[in-house]
């Protein structure tokens, strides 16, 4: 046996790690190491190979990290009759399987390469960590075991007769112990005594005997006299006991039928209907306070919803109205800081008109010199507004021609009936969803691997041949009968040999006893019978004579009667001989029909095996039971790949009808838009309506796209208009100051007002001061203005200042999206309702459905009535039963069949003169039971009296088993002299042998032992120590020492060399297993595991052997005494 390969496919933390071990080249020896740090996971691959071998056992220590149902171990291994893939899984049964198909086998797969070994033998000899070293090489050299026995017996086959001798002597010692005192010769001469006593015991005269005769007669008189008054007494008592008895029960049962004729009649009811009654009483009152509930929130949430007004305008405002939250509080500063800045131009205005009168002009007054700041602000903004009102405009026309650009490409078709479109969408939407096409493919590539599945199954069927009719129509037994019949098949040839072997035995028993009796000369009971008449004649004569020749008569006749009876008690001897062979004789016959009947057995099993075979049209001959069971293991997997190919044949019609239902479906839709396709599939419907659908989508862009143009060319109005407004405003400004009209272009304008900045050192601050005041007024304007513009949108009165108009339009937002937000909640909840209280809807349906029968049978609506209803039949029904149990006690306390014609007599009873009756019986009763023990005991005393005369044949008896025991006690003492000499021979025999022959195993240890050492233990014997034999371990200098006083390290070697001498001694008579050693050289040095390396390279030229270590100096020490080594590291799995 060897491995091959080791898989810890979930063991431990390995998870598909395997480690190959590759067979060497020629012949160089079969060593591997193994090497790994700690923690790698070496005395879990260990443990594995243990119990991949032997078994998971129930409590292990390796599925930290796989589930127990997980673990799992494969391996690879050769044997003398080829290789096994395999797998153990952890379980209770079928544990060892199949790698390939998971096939549970028999253990007995494993248990043939390894020659029989159990998981304790294997792990003593062949299976070794530290533990193991030390206590199985302990037990070898307490001579146990398989290598135990080799080590301290000769080669020449002596390993059990240590175990025959030991046998021997207890035997002889339960006969007879000089220093015992409980053994079999002592108890036969107990009972020789006791026979003796007893023989004396028995003699007694005729007379005598008479007397005792008689008195046994009248005491039995007496006996049976006082026995049948006691009869009648107790009969009379039980008849009253039973009639008091009687009267509570009558009771009751007058009770039960008043309380039944109260009830209905019984009936039989459903069993469901009184278990669900209360469920459904329940359901009903739940029902009764939900859907009222569920309905009312229904119709609040529709209510609210009606009661909630939208406001759209508000809320297409709501992003402008979030942007100008930010310029709300500058602009409410720049309105509280405003009279400051118009107090510091007025300051300004003073200082101005003073250099107004300095220009010279005359007319013009400062204020017309320098131009007001909001006047001069206009006219600048104005100016700066010049170019982007132009930039604007032309940007608006842009975007309308390019609208009326995207518009001249657009389809101007009719739109689309719009409730046809509604029920196409969704139809279309769901088809996508369901995706019939890939499902139609799907299911046929199944049903394409369901044919080739079936197909493969049914070849596997071969020789047979057939439809899965066929197939279906054989009547074969399961594989539980056939494996029963298997074992019966076993059964039947193990019967078959056991009784040829009975046969055998009782054949040659019966003939050697038959040998022994066939020389005895048997004395007749008619010659007995006289020898005892001739010596009670002349015991009567002497009695009658008293005379010297009379008792010379008697003596001579007693003598002539002691002869026979001497000749009768042998002849009984050879009587029980004889009975004896009767016997074996009988059991030969039994035996013999024994053996016919497993004869005819084992062929009516092989004839019914053939038969099975032949259902397949096969023949049978030569095929064996686990052959059919395999193939019908192989049958059930061809069923099951037909019922597979007939359910994807069916998925697949079912497919095919779904498409064909979704194409009619498609043509409805398009023929109600108007686009029928009578004799289209489904993928070109299809395709048809998602076309359709896109040309909706289509026409539902183009009217957004006439939408923006709208807006664009009110874009167009709005900017001209804005031009227009800016003309307007540039004229009026330019009237108002001295500038005068016509009003300058916008680019003279700029110039003249350079030369009016110029006016002085005050004129550019007060230009200035003017300009922030005109910006502060145009941007509070501004915001003025857009909010006036939000509130007009909204319909908001106007509002002179912002701090009025602003929460005003903060509110009304605020309101627009309170709304909203629970306008949304509200159909939530009204959708949540709707929800339950269709649900609960469906429960009432559900509930009257069910109830419906009951209240039909009931002829009520009324769940409680019902219920009441049910409960009295129950009750009924009860009772009745309870009515009749009654009855049958009552019946079967007053002994009768019926006990209705006894009611009568019971009801006239006199209770009172009963139980009075009663009580004087039971004092009767006691008298005469004491009369009766006495009674008794004069009997039994006469006839223990009577038995003692020994009148019947006792003395003869007891005479007789005192001279079968004399026989008995030769016999057996000359058996146990010849055994106690017999044992004394061979074991003086076995000790020279032992001597001048000693075992090989103990040579090859002694070798092993030497080489370990190197060379300080140069061998190995033994001495005998008490009834036994102890190693002694020889040193290089002469010394002996025994193994039990050598240091922990030389035993640990000691118990290498036994295992290596044991593994090489074996090798010799079976098949070699693989050797495995996990970490046992920790306390030998460098020099010494060189020396058990080479060692078990040794082993290993007959065997695979594989060690495992964490220290990686011993693999080059390995290398060293073993170049042929192959090294294997953990680390890469």
């Amino acid at each position: 046996m060897r491995l091959e390969q080791l898989g810890l496919v979930r063991y431990g933390h390995f998870t598909d790690a395997a480690v190959t071990f590759p067979r060497p080249a020629g012949t160089a020896p079969d060593l591997h190491v193994i090497y790994g740090p700690n923690e790698a996971g070496k005395s879990t691959l260990f443990s594995a190979w243990l119990d991949l071998l032997f078994g998971i056992p129930t409590r292990t220590a390796y599925n930290f990290l796989h589930d127990n149902r997980a673990l799992r171990i494969e391996a690879d291994i050769s044997s003398a009759s080829g290789g096994l893939a395999l797998a153990r899984l952890k379980g209770n049964t079928n544990t060892l399987r199949d790698r390939a198909t998971d096939a549970p086998l028999p253990e007995a797969a494993l248990g043939a390469a390894l020659g029989g070994l159990d998981r304790d033998a294997y792990t003593t000899m062949f299976s070794l960590d530290d533990d193991t070293l030390e206590s199985g090489g302990e037990s070898i050299l307490d001579s146990k075991g398989d290598l135990g026995q080799l080590l301290f017996s000769a080669s020449a086959g002596l390993a059990d007769l240590s175990e025959a001798l030991r046998g021997l002597h207890e035997e002889g010692a339960a006969w007879f112990r000089p220093t015992g005192r409980k053994f079999q010769l002592s108890a036969h001469k107990t009972r020789l005594a006791e026979l003796v006593a007893e023989r004396k015991a028995v003699d007694l005269q005729v007379s005598a005997w008479r007397k005792l005769s008689q008195t046994r007669a009248q005491a039995e008189a007496s006996y049976l006299a006082a026995r049948a008054r006691r009869s009648e007494t107790q009969t009379r008592a039980e008849q009253l006991r039973r009639d008091l008895d009687a009267l509570p029960m009558l009771q009751r049962l007058n009770a039960l039928q008043a309380r039944l004729a109260e009830l209905p009649e019984p009936q039989p009811l459903p069993a469901d209907w009184g278990r669900a009654l209360p469920d459904w009483m329940r359901e009903e009152a739940e029902l009764a306070a939900l859907l009222p509930e569920a309905r009312r929130a229904q119709a609040e949430c529709a209510r609210a919803l009606d009661t909630l007004h939208d406001d759209p305008e508000a809320l297409a405002v709501l992003p402008r109205l979030e942007g100008l939250e930010g310029q709300f509080g500058a602009i409410a500063r720049q309105q509280a800081d405003l009279p400051k800045r118009r107090e510091e131009l007025a300051e300004l205005q003073d200082q101005m008109t003073r250099l107004v009168d300095r220009l010279e002009r005359p007319g013009l007054t400062p204020a017309d010199a320098i131009l007001a700041p909001t006047i001069a602000q206009g006219l600048a903004d104005l100016i700066e507004a010049d170019a982007v009102l132009r930039s604007a405009e032309a940007t608006a026309q842009q975007e309308l021609d390019k609208a009326h650009r995207a518009l001249q490409d657009r389809p101007d078709t009719p739109p689309l009936e719009g409730a046809a479109l509604a029920r196409l969408a969704p139809l279309v939407e769901e088809l996508r969803r369901a995706d019939l096409l890939r499902h139609s493919a799907d299911a046929a590539e199944k049903l394409e691997a369901a044919q080739a599945a079936r197909a493969q199954a049914f070849a596997a069927l071969a020789p047979w041949q057939g439809t899965d009719a066929d197939l279906s129509a054989l009547d074969l037994p399961s594989p539980d009968s056939l494996r029963a019949l298997d074992r019966t098949l076993t059964q039947a040839v193990q019967d078959a040999r056991a009784a040829q072997g009975e046969c055998d035995r009782l054949q040659d028993a019966v003939a050697r006893l038959r040998a022994d009796t066939c020389a005895a000369q048997p004395v007749s009971a008619a010659e007995a019978a006289a020898a005892r008449t001739a010596r009670d004649a002349a015991w009567t004569a002497h009695l009658g004579d008293l005379t010297r020749q009379s008792a010379e008569a008697f003596a001579a006749a007693m003598q002539a009667d002691d002869a026979v009876s001497a000749a009768r008690l042998e002849q009984a001897g050879l009587a029980e001989r004889l009975r004896v062979v009767a016997q074996e004789q009988a059991a030969l016959d039994l035996a013999l029909a024994r053996h016919g009947a497993a004869t005819r057995q084992l062929a009516q099993v092989q004839a019914q095996v053939s038969a099975h075979w032949a259902l397949l049209g096969v023949e049978g001959q030569g095929r064996h039971l686990a052959d059919l069971i395999d193939w019908l293991a192989r049958r059930d997997r061809a069923l099951e790949a037909q019922a597979r190919l007939h359910e994807c044949t069916a998925a697949q019609r079912a497919l095919a009808d779904r498409l064909e239902g979704a194409a009619k479906s498609l043509g409805a839709a398009l023929a109600a838009l108007g686009r029928p396709l009578p004799s289209a599939d489904y993928a070109t419907s299809l395709a048809e309506a998602e076309a359709l659908l896109a040309t909706a989508e289509a026409l539902r862009q183009t009217a957004r796209l006439r939408a923006d143009l709208d807006a664009r060319a009110l874009a167009v109005t709005q900017a001209q208009q804005a031009r227009a407004d800016w003309q307007q405003e540039w004229d009026r400004l330019c009237a108002a100051t001295w500038i005068g009209t016509p009003a300058p272009n916008a680019r003279d304008m700029r110039a003249r007002l350079a030369i009016v900045a110029e006016l002085g050192r005050l004129a550019p601050q007060a230009d200035t001061m003017m300009r922030r005041i005109a910006r502060i007024e145009e941007d509070i304007d501004s915001f003025t203005a857009t909010l006036t513009q939000l509130a007009q949108t909204l319909n908001l009165p106007p509002a002179p200042q912002i701090d009025s108009l602003w929460p005003q339009l903060r509110q009304r937002l605020k309101q627009a999206q309170a709304t909203q937000d629970e306008r949304a909640r509200l159909q939530t909840e009204g959708a949540r309702a709707q929800e339950r209280l269709d649900a609960l809807a469906l429960r009432h349906e559900r509930l009257r459905a069910a109830i419906a029968p009951l209240q039909a049978h009931f002829g009520t609506e009324s769940l409680a009535e019902i219920a009441r209803q049910i409960d009295a039949i129950a009750r009924a029904t009860e009772l009745s039963a309870e009515y009749a149990s009654l009855h049958h006690d009552l019946a079967a306390h007053l002994r009768v069949s019926d006990p209705a014609p006894e009611f009568a007599r019971l009801d006239a009873l006199d209770v009172d003169q009963a139980r009075a009756e009663a009580e004087t019986l039971a004092a009767t009763l006691a008298a005469q039971d004491d009369a009766l023990r006495t009674a008794y005991a004069d009997l039994a005393e006469a006839e223990k009296a009577l038995e003692g005369t020994g009148h019947d044949g006792a003395a003869a008896r007891l005479e007789a088993e005192r001279q079968t025991l004399l026989l008995q006690i030769e016999d057996e003492a000359a058996q146990f002299m010849a055994r106690q000499a017999g044992v004394i021979a061979v074991e003086q025999a076995l000790r020279l042998y032992r001597d001048t022959h000693r075992s090989t195993m103990m040579a090859r240890a002694a070798d092993a032992f030497a080489l370990l050492t190197a060379g300080r233990y140069t061998g190995l014997s033994t001495q005998p120590d008490g009834r036994g034999e102890i190693l002694i371990a020889q040193q290089a200098g002469g010394a002996t020492k025994p193994v039990d006083t050598l240091s922990k390290g030389t035993r640990f070697q000691l118990y290498l060399a036994l295992r290596a001498a044991g593994y090489l001694e074996l090798a010799t008579t079976r098949p070699c297993v693989p050797f495995i050693a996990d970490d046992i050289m920790e306390t030998f040095d460098d020099t010494r595991a060189e020396a058990a390396f080479r060692l078990l390279a040794q082993m290993a030229g007959h065997g695979q052997v594989i060690y495992l270590t964490h220290h990686a100096h011993l693999c080059e020490i390995a290398r060293k005494a073993c170049p042929d080594v192959q090294l294997h590291d953990l680390r890469a799995l």
